[in-house]
């Protein structure tokens, strides 16, 4: 009998993991090569990985030929490997974070399987990989995919061994934690490590289980976690000596933590409780009756569920906690914390399929909830211009169909579900929204992001700076962003020349061969000061918004 229920078991898993391909496949893959690098981060990450690809460096990441280490080297390091295999070119930069988004849902899937059963750990992989912020970063070319598919790796091999009663697999389970620690560090560094432990930590405090830090063999970790990362520092070493372990240890990690002002993105203490809710739509409108659900109807669940509920607590809120504490702020930094929410809610959306008895306010929660698709079938238009950044002529009559087909599939799909949720059949209802929810995010990937691109990508401009440079005049730029430094050598092929001073644009204009600069600016600022320095006049402009623009001056 007991052999029996364990094929049963293995069956069902085994479903709903080819049921989670199919759902994958499609959210993760699908509009990764229908357009250029867009934002100021796709093209320095992208760049990077090219100059890797070209010279072999595997362990200074270099971006226009200066050292770039903010980051460890292991993101762009699969960059410069699918370099070297499918050649370089926007249409593949997106591999590894479509790999590494898939990656994250799978090994959510079978942590949540463990303590809830394989549908919840198929609905917690839905729910993380249909959140908008997880969504839109595993379509762009950032290290913070990798650092989450990493991450959520830790936490699954952590639960694997907790959970194991062998001895051998526990260790076996152990070692892969370590191993997954690293990597997540040789993504973006020590907040790989940290959150994870802090998640470990408190989970152990709260269990009142700290022997197992004895079981854990933490000395193992650390000759483990030492071995492989100790290679890289001398390798810092050997290239830049103390120079680079500074920029790595003390810039990097240290100030960017504690003081990150000069890099732009401090905030406050509260910044994430106003951010984080627009990264996780739709699914942080449950966000009360989840939490409700959870801190107070769990004394009947079984042990194995009250052990699962609790190591999600534990890593969302010790993680948020410690990203507020940080000084430099942005919503995609809280991406590891991720995959705990969707765990808990995927356990709110499998509880509430079941006979049980659905109090108002999670009834008030279901129907707002509800009214989201039908929002966005409404907002379509007006979304579309907002991320296109401009006015189309004509009015309404100017959308392109597919923004009325996207309207209409948000809608009529979800009357259906309205009509479920009022009927009271819960399980329809899901099916339902969930069904609406993956064919309006195919729909987008497919055809209206090829649309949008139109405005937000840097690749024409690039492209546009190529055909008019030549191959031998000097380019140059006048306090260019990281942006601009990843985007001209990307696209151009052309390695610029960075100027931080009027007076080096002075000198270099009283040459008489001719030259370009190439700016990203902002409300005009740069290239009116570089007009003032004489002799230079504007070539080309695309203008990326209402406020930045792309520029090309000459000397002729």
């Amino acid at each position: 009998m007991l052999l029996l229920n364990s094929a049963r078991d293995d069956n069902c898993k085994l479903r709903y993991f080819a049921l989670l391909m199919v759902v994958l496949i499609p959210l993760c893959w699908l509009g990764i090569s229908n357009h250029g690098f867009w934002g100021t981060d796709e093209p320095r990450v992208a760049e990077i990985g090219r100059e890797m690809a070209l010279s072999g460096n595997w362990a200074v990441p270099m971006l226009n030929r200066k050292p770039f280490l903010e980051q460890p080297p292991l993101y762009y390091g699969t960059l410069a490997v699918t370099f070297r295999l499918f050649g370089v070119s926007d249409r593949v930069a997106r591999l590894p974070s479509a790999l590494f988004s898939m990656g994250g849902a799978v090994a959510l899937f079978f942590l949540a399987s463990m303590f809830f059963g394989p549908r919840a750990g198929f609905l917690s992989a839905f729910v993380l990989v249909t959140t908008f912020e997880y969504f839109q970063i595993g379509h762009w070319v950032l290290v913070d995919s990798a650092l989450t598919c990493f991450v959520i790796c830790a936490m699954a091999f952590f639960a694997a061994a907790y959970t194991s009663q062998e001895k051998r697999k526990k260790l076996l389970f152990y070692v892969l934690l370590y191993l997954s620690c690293t990597l997540a560090f040789y993504a973006k560094g020590f907040v790989g490590v940290v959150i994870p432990a802090l998640a470990v930590v408190v989970f152990l405090l709260f269990e009142r289980n700290l022997r197992e830090v004895l079981q854990m063999r933490l000395w193992l970790g650390i000759i483990l976690f030492s071995a492989l990362v100790l290679p890289w520092f001398l390798a810092l070493w050997h290239q830049g000596g103390a120079e680079h372990l500074k920029t790595v240890l003390v810039e990097n990690h240290l100030n960017r933590f504690m003081r990150p002002g000069n890099l732009g993105h401090a905030q406050p203490l509260y910044f994430y409780l106003a951010d984080f809710p627009p990264g996780f739509l739709p699914w942080i409108i449950l966000i009360v009756p989840l939490l409700y659900r959870a801190f107070s109807g769990t004394g009947k669940l079984p042990a194995q569920a009250r052990t699962g509920l609790l190591l999600a607590k534990c890593w969302f809120f010790s993680g948020f906690v410690f990203l507020s504490m940080a000084s430099g702020k942005r919503l995609l930094y809280t991406l590891p914390i991720f995959a705990p929410l969707a765990m808990m809610t995927a356990w709110f959306v499998e509880t509430s399929m079941r006979p049980v008895h659905i109090k108002k306010i999670e009834k008030f929660f279901l129907w707002m909830f509800a009214v989201f698709p039908l929002a966005v079938g409404a907002a379509a238009g007006p979304l579309y211009f907002h991320f296109t950044e401009g006015d189309l002529p004509g009015g309404p009559r100017a959308l392109p169909p597919v923004i009325w087909v996207l309207s209409a599939v948000a809608v009529a799909p979800s009357l259906v579900a309205f009509w479920f949720l009022f009927r009271g059949n819960l399980r329809r209802f899901w099916v339902t929204y969930g069904a609406t929810l993956f064919v309006l995010l195919v729909l987008v990937l497919t055809a209206l992001v090829p649309i949008v691109d139109s405005s937000r990508s840097v690749a024409p401009f690039c492209k546009d700076v190529r055909s008019a440079i030549g191959k031998d005049a000097p380019v140059y730029s006048f306090i260019p962003d990281e942006s601009l430094r990843g985007a001209i050598p990307f696209y151009a092929g052309r390695y610029i020349d960075e100027l931080w001073d009027i007076e080096q644009v002075r000198e270099v204009l009283k040459g008489t061969e001719q030259v370009f600069f190439v700016e990203r600016d902002s409300g005009g600022a740069l290239e009116r000061l570089l007009l003032s320095a004489g002799k230079l006049r504007v070539m080309l402009r695309r203008d990326m918004g209402s406020e930045r623009s792309l520029v090309l001056l000459t000397n002729r």
